[in-house]
């Protein structure tokens, strides 16, 4: 029978060893999937340099403290009023050089008003002499400190606030939702008005304000994911094991949300950042002899014809920070979605 016969070995030849059978070999390290989000965020220029850009203006806004602080910028030197900027080494650059156009010429202000030769102003002075270099410095520590306000209460009322509403669901997540619908259907700007009938104008007012309303994108965001995340295979196990619901909060949820969380952290700062500028421009925020990038753009338009340096200057630092942040979502958007990659 056939089932019987024999192979004959000279029927087979033995195959030569060579590299193709290597060629599916996985030889790179493994990686973990932080390390895989650092090296697609690597790869976004932009990101990298906007994080750079944003760490840079953090370290002087906030390193500056012991030197620049509120009481130091309130005070008025008439002598030095209206002088342009002047740094050390730009001579031949009009308009970094002490200089100023008048009547088609460019004139010496320092001189023209006896400043002292070893006084400068890097980025000019206001029409009270106030250094205008260290007012941008002292606003923008107010508006990062708006920005971490705004991602705190991100990260505490709008996510802890989205995950119950998606965990339980129901009649639960019905109320929940039209809260959110409530607090959304009410404008930022009459939030604060309402706020100044109790509170003066300042910085307390514009953080209720945030407070009250800025979570609730946030919270809409993580409600929806764990409503997916909620049926899967690894969280209906530990339901099934008797986790409580903070633990599988905690050691599931949470980390599988952290992208959504920071991506949405980053879009809330620049919002956040414009909403004091936008509020203290008109009046209803910050309001002087304090200072913050509202209030200098508030002052510099009013003399914008003749020293326009007095607005340019804490726009471009107000457009770079805004620009910053949101160069730097995108970036970590990217780099958490691995289906991004190009």
């Amino acid at each position: 029978m056939e089932d019987n016969a024999k192979i004959d070995p000279s029927l087979f030849q033995m195959v030569e060893e060579d590299e193709s059978r290597d060629r599916e070999k996985i030889s790179g390290p493994s990686l973990s999937f932080g390390q895989s989000v650092w090296l697609r965020f690597k790869k976004r220029k932009a990101a990298v340099i906007s994080a750079i850009i944003i760490i840079l203006m953090i370290v002087v806004a906030f390193g500056s403290t012991p030197i620049i602080n509120n009481s130091t910028l309130v005070k008025s030197h008439p002598q030095y009023a209206n002088l342009p900027a002047k740094i050390p080494g730009m001579d031949a650059i009009n308009g970094l050089n002490g200089k100023l156009k008048q009547d088609g010429k460019w004139v010496d202000v320092y001189k023209q008003n006896n400043v002292p030769s070893n006084k400068y102003f890097w980025a000019g002075t206001d029409y009270l002499g106030r250094s205008l270099g260290q007012r941008i410095i002292y606003g923008t520590k107010i508006s990062l400190i708006v920005a971490l306000v705004a991602a705190f209460f991100d990260l505490t009322i709008g996510v802890v606030y989205g995950i119950v509403s998606g965990w339980k669901g129901g009649m639960v997540d019905n109320v929940m939702q039209r809260i959110i619908e409530i607090i959304s259907s009410v404008p930022n700007l009459v939030i604060v008005v309402l706020m100044l009938v109790v509170l003066k104008p300042g910085i307390t007012s514009i953080i209720l304000a945030i407070a009250v309303s800025s979570w609730t994108t946030m919270a809409r965001q993580v409600r929806a994911e764990v409503l997916s995340l909620k049926n899967e295979e690894y969280v209906l196990a530990s339901r099934a094991l008797g986790e409580s619901p903070f633990k599988i909060a905690w050691k599931h949820l949470i980390p599988n949300l952290s992208s959504i969380i920071i991506i949405q952290t980053m879009y809330t700062i620049p919002t956040a950042i414009f909403f004091e500028a936008f509020l203290s421009f008109i009046g209803i925020g910050i309001s002087a002899p304090e200072t913050s990038l509202g209030v200098l753009l508030n002052e510099g338009q009013k003399n914008f014809q003749f020293l326009p340096y007095q607005m340019w200057y804490p726009a471009i630092v107000l457009c770079i920070l805004m620009i910053a942040f949101n160069l730097l979502g995108d970036g970590l958007r990217d780099a958490f979605d691995p289906r991004g990659e190009r």
